[in-house]
């Protein structure tokens, strides 16, 4: 056996002189070309890595790829689990997955058609099937036929299609007709909006009226009163929810319940795993609560279980997640109804 280092050592020896006679910037940017090249642990982290893994038991597992199910837990900390492939036609997982199964293939019903077969990592897709629709903002329950004809005086605008009934409308030569119409009252009005922007507000003046202008031929704007200067808009604050004094811990636990039921009623179906997802719910707890659960009700519950457990309850951290993905009204509802409950009040918070 050769001693410690001695193949190294001589590679070292023989690359000495040639190294002493290149350029030492040369060197610094072979370094740097070596360093982007092999980052090591300074490289790139990975970002995904909740999802990677779960928990078993006290035991944090790499979950199966997308495709497979696991057969076998992990029992050593971040090892992988034995994992076996779903069965092509019948069974499936979409994502890195922890369950000990997959999940069913989607069997088409008697009025949709297939549009693909069912795969390891991604289910049926079916459709309606020629002159029948089913609503695509809604879970589709039955396809509906199509409407074959519009009302008097209207034409099919869109035909039907899968996802939608025909849109009816005026017919096209009625529509270039109003059009027509249409422009030369555009253009008027954008003629005189202009007018009112360069006699008004080209000349700097603030506050004055342009009915004023025009009655008195008078563009002096520095006459206009100092304090008369148009204040910024500023955001109207929205209400915080807060317990009211003296609420037993029985009555918070029943508020709890009865809020959950409030946002299950008013939230949209079909805007539901945006909502969870925007507050925390993974891909995979979506599933496994699709999975272990019958019926839309149920399933939205069962989310809605899972961010209580695992997170802190904030009710005003739900309604202010339905005001950034544009639900503010679905929020005031669901405010409203809070009230009425008698257990929480509004306080504006600056």
């Amino acid at each position: 056996m050769a001693p410690y280092g001695g193949k190294a050592k001589s590679v070292l020896l023989v690359m000495t002189p040639a190294l002493r006679t290149m350029n030492p910037r040369f060197l610094l940017f072979i370094f740097f070309l070596l360093v982007l090249v092999h980052p090591g642990k300074s490289g790139k982290s990975d970002d995904n890595t909740n999802e990677s893994y779960y928990m078993n038991g006290s035991t944090r597992c790499l979950r199966c790829l997308a495709g497979e199910y696991v057969v076998k837990h992990c029992t050593i900390q971040d090892t992988p689990s034995t994992c076996e492939s779903c069965l092509p036609g019948e069974t499936y997982s979409e994502h890195l997955t922890g369950l000990t199964e997959c999940l069913q293939c989607k069997v088409c019903r008697a009025d949709e058609e297939e549009v693909s077969p069912c795969m390891v990592k991604k289910n049926t897709v079916c459709r309606c099937k020629k002159g029948t629709y089913c609503s695509g903002d809604e879970p589709c329950e039955i396809c509906q036929k199509c409407t074959t004809s519009c009302p008097p005086n209207q034409e099919i605008q869109t035909p039907c299609n899968s996802t939608s009934d025909i849109e009816c409308g005026p017919p096209k030569t009625a529509n270039k007709m109003l059009l027509a119409i249409l422009l030369p009252i555009g253009f008027i009005v954008l003629f005189a909006a202009f007018c009112v922007w360069y006699f008004c507000f080209g000349k700097k003046c603030n506050q004055l009226k342009w009915k004023e202008k025009i009655l008195t031929v008078s563009f002096n704007c520095d006459e206009a009163p100092a304090q008369d200067i148009e204040r910024p808009f500023l955001p109207r604050p929205r209400p915080q929810l807060h317990w009211k004094e003296n609420t037993t811990e029985n009555e918070k636990n029943e508020a709890i319940h009865k809020t959950c039921n409030h946002f299950l009623e008013l939230v949209p179906t079909n805007e539901f795993e945006k909502f969870v997802r925007e507050l925390g719910l993974t891909n995979n707890e979506i599933d496994w609560a699709k999975h272990d659960n019958i019926g839309t009700y149920n399933q939205q519950y069962a989310m809605l279980l899972k961010l209580q457990q695992d997170r802190k309850f904030d009710v005003n951290i739900w309604l202010s997640k339905l005001y950034n993905i544009r639900m503010g009204e679905v929020a005031q509802r669901i405010t409203e109804k809070l009230k009425g409950d008698g257990w929480l009040e509004t306080s504006i918070q600056d």
